[in-house]
């Protein structure tokens, strides 16, 4: 009888599969992609719908450049809600205020003015210079104006010190004008995605990076198919600072992701570090698909 029993639990076994592992999923090595371009890689992704991340050098500044316009749409929109100006208000526009990189500004300066909307367009969709300092000068005052609003949404780190051009000289050591992928992903999730903006002007500004065409080889790039959708700010500064932040909306329903990549110290073509963003977000997806 006690052999019988022993002889039924072994054919128990015998038919019972063996669980199987779990396949490790590889994790990105974003080191070498920074040797690929001897330089630093700023990155810092968060998954709003488990509210995952995943960092490298997450926390070092780096220059923004461009990527601050995003921040100063978001500005705006904020003012237009608290009834301190509204989107169709006209602001004047001067010849003396250009500087390079100019397609809406001069466009809009043959009829001399340009409303708020049209302003806020120009920096997100076109990533227009003059029409930036327009808005810092008519909305902040100053560069630090927007500073000062950034540390109001709870942002301690991110700060905007100098006016397009020189904001993005990105110099050794140089606090001024810079962001940590951290913060300025946390800035972004708050802003775009949660309750730092009214849901109709963060869907304003979701359609300006939609129509950005400027990213298409960043972080765009390198996402698996057109069930994917990635808006977009990029910056482009000196020293290598090539960067890009994003909205990325995975297939199937699923909550977006916030990832912000920055770029600083290498020598290497502005296409060679627009490739390693591609890269990092096809290592991202296939971390996190």
């Amino acid at each position: 009888m006690q052999r019988r029993t022993h002889l039924s639990l072994i054919a128990g076994l015998a038919v019972t599969p063996l669980a199987t592992p779990a396949l490790a999923v590889a994790q990105p090595n974003f080191t070498v992609l920074e040797r690929r371009v001897q330089g630093r890689l700023g990155f810092f992704a968060i998954d709003t719908g488990n509210g995952r991340t995943l960092g490298h050098r997450a926390d070092e500044r780096m220059a923004m450049a461009s990527t601050f316009k995003i921040l100063l749409g978001a500005r705006v929109a904020h003012g237009v809600e608290a009834g301190r100006w509204h989107w169709n208000d006209a602001v004047p526009l001067r010849e003396s205020e250009r500087v390079p990189h100019s397609p809406a500004f001069d466009r809009l300066l043959l009829r001399g003015s340009a409303t708020l909307a049209e302003l806020v367009q120009g920096i997100v969709v076109e990533s227009d210079n003059p029409c930036a300092n327009v808005l810092l000068r008519h909305c902040c005052d100053t560069p630090a104006g927007l500073t000062a609003w950034l540390r109001e949404q709870g942002d301690a780190v991110t700060r905007l010190d100098r006016w397009e051009l020189a904001l993005n000289e990105n110099a050794p050591g140089d606090p001024r004008d810079t962001s940590t992928p951290r913060a300025f992903a946390g800035t972004l999730q708050r802003l775009l995605l949660g309750s730092g903006l009214a849901r109709a002007n963060q869907a304003r500004l979701w359609a300006d990076l939609q129509a950005s065409r400027t990213g298409l080889k960043r972080l765009r790039a390198g996402v698996p198919d057109a069930g994917w959708r990635v808006i977009d700010k990029t910056g482009t500064g000196y020293r290598g600072a090539v960067n890009d932040v994003a909205l990325v909306f995975p297939p199937g329903g699923r909550s977006p992701w916030v990832v912000v990549a920055l770029q600083s110290d290498s020598t290497a073509a502005t296409d060679d570090l627009s490739a390693v963003h591609a890269e990092a977000m096809r290592q991202l997806v296939k971390a996190w698909r």
